[in-house]
């Protein structure tokens, strides 16, 4: 038996594990000494698989529970003549569109939104919830046209965030066990 037992899609739990053996492999190579740059770039890499490992974890909760998050699309969207115009914006072209609510599919959900829908179901306590998205702006270091120079990457928030990654193994188990779809 092991923590991530309660994940019982295999391909995905093999992946999990495969991806957390790797963590501990970085981080072993993260402290060989060759130089700051390197350990910086491998503790962002970590924090990259941290963060990954923990959305893959809450997206199977989310899916698991057969929830959905709604999306509205407007479809068949047709300008209206240029003496249609609106009080605020007299220079903008007014349009009429058909609204459709759909689910979003399991690829357009983030991590940002899936931390709110938990948030937002008591699934995901306030304080968690920021963690994750405190780690998740370092992840986003990554985006090459986002600035690093705010957002440093040290040991310090590797072992930050592996704590709150074995805080939400150790805990997931216990958001499927809670209510249904949508509570």
């Amino acid at each position: 038996m092991t923590d991530l037992d309660f994940i019982t899609d295999a391909d995905l739990k093999k992946t999990l594990e495969d991806s957390i053996e790797y963590l501990y492999v970085l981080f072993a190579d993260s402290k060989n000494g060759k130089n700051a740059l390197f350990a910086e770039e491998t503790h962002r890499v970590i924090i990259l698989y941290i963060v990954s490992i923990i959305e893959a974890i809450l997206l199977y909760i989310f899916k698991k529970k057969d929830n959905e998050i709604i999306k509205i699309e407007y479809k068949h969207i047709v300008s209206l003549p240029s003496e249609y115009t609106y009080v605020g914006k007299k220079d903008s072209i007014v349009v009429v569109a058909i609204q459709k609510k759909t689910k979003k599919q399991d690829y357009e959900i983030g991590l940002s939104e899936l931390v709110q829908f938990f948030r937002e179901k008591k699934i995901l306590i306030d304080e968690t919830a920021e963690k994750i998205l405190e780690i998740n702006n370092i992840r986003n270091t990554f985006h090459f046209n986002k600035s690093r120079s705010s957002i440093s990457c040290d040991i310090k928030h590797v072992e930050a965030a592996s704590d709150l990654l074995v805080y939400v193994i150790e805990n997931a188990p216990r958001a499927l066990k809670s209510k249904n779809k949508n509570q």
